[in-house]
């Protein structure tokens, strides 16, 4: 993740795990039990990306990427 300027979104890199854009957002969605917005709605170049809303309570962030730690990092695909 790159250093903000302003916003409260991040764009998260999942690129490493070689997943479609498909298959990732099914992994977030039903392996890490969240809804991310998926990087390609904005365009080709987003494939790999999930983008995150963090302007939440500190509490719900943490439990959301913890989530997504779970999930991406204590798990073998079979996607």
């Amino acid at each position: 993740m790159n250093v903000l300027e302003g916003a409260y979104l991040a764009w998260l890199d999942f690129r490493e795990f070689g997943l479609s854009p498909t298959a990732l957002n099914q992994a977030v969605v039903e392996k890490a039990g969240l809804w991310l917005d998926g990087g390609t709605i904005f365009g080709k170049s987003g494939a790999g990306f999930q983008r995150l809303n963090f302007a939440c309570p500190r509490a719900v962030l943490k439990d959301a990427l913890e989530r997504l730690e779970r999930a991406f990092h204590s798990t073998v695909f079979f996607l």
